[in-house]
């Protein structure tokens, strides 16, 4: 078996901090079952949690109902996490490769900080998304993020790089202080786009009132977005004619910060 399978054999009260379960960081461990880990404030083995099956070669897959369980694939280097349920907050976070693929949805700060790799939530998404933590200046500068349902509120606050992709709708202040990047929602947003945005690119498939400090920059024709569709298409299919068509309305800002970040809403 090429995955070392964890399952959850309790139900948890605390929560359980899992950012030592991670394949770069147990590869190298000879005794897994005798690793520490925290349970709220106590540190515990991880066998008095969960049962053993298969070997760690390509990764790892978490079974059970794991939305108290926080920090799955923090710092991951390599490899993959499947998780066969729902996840806590942290998840991904400062991941810099790999891929991290939950069939569920996850808690708050996803892909926090992340540098690279992919994380894919079949389900919906809490807040923070590809943001930075708290004491943090930088937010997600790297990697992809596909969320097949819905997000919470400060979706890429301070975001420095990478792509974000949500299929449902999208809270509150997304792309909030963002520098660079791309941001793509099929759904709808709330209020506070781009706020004290300096740079980067957020695309609305769908029409929206902005704020008065976006100026209408015009209609046209970008073809570059169907070059952007062939690249990310290749990277995961469901890119696949993300941009039926290329004509679109752009809109520039924050101008309250003098900020040069574009807004593209479909038409």
């Amino acid at each position: 078996m090429n995955y070392l399978i964890l399952r959850l054999k309790k139900k948890l009260i605390f929560r359980l901090d899992l950012r030592e379960i991670v394949p770069n960081k147990l590869k190298n461990k000879k005794n897994i079952k005798n690793l520490e880990i925290f349970y709220g404030n106590e540190k515990k083995r991880i066998s008095d949690f969960f049962s053993f099956q298969g070997k760690l070669n390509k990764g790892i897959i978490f079974k059970g109902n794991f939305a108290k369980c926080d920090y799955i694939g923090d710092s991951m280097k390599e490899g993959e996490i499947i998780v066969n349920g729902n996840v806590g907050e942290y998840l991904g976070h400062q991941m810099e490769n790999g891929k991290i693929t939950v069939k569920g949805s996850s808690g708050n700060y996803t892909g926090s900080s992340l540098k690279g790799g992919e994380i894919l939530i079949e389900k919906n998404a809490g807040d923070y998304l590809g943001s930075s933590i708290q004491g943090e200046k930088k937010g997600m500068s790297g990697g992809i993020v596909i969320v097949k349902g819905h997000v919470g509120n400060r979706l890429a606050f301070k975001m420095r790089s990478g792509i974000i992709f949500v299929k449902g709708n999208v809270k509150n202040y997304i792309g909030s202080q963002m520098i660079a990047g791309t941001i793509i929602i099929n759904g709808k947003i709330g209020s506070h786009p781009g706020l004290l945005m300096k740079r980067g690119t957020i695309v609305l498939k769908r029409k929206t009132p902005l704020p008065l400090n976006f100026k209408y920059s015009g209609k046209n024709n970008y073809l570059f977005l169907k070059v952007s569709e062939f690249y990310l298409e290749r990277l995961n299919i469901v890119f696949k004619n993300i941009f039926p068509n290329t004509y679109v309305t752009k809109f520039t800002g924050d101008t309250s910060c003098n900020g040069n970040g574009e807004i593209f809403i479909l038409n």
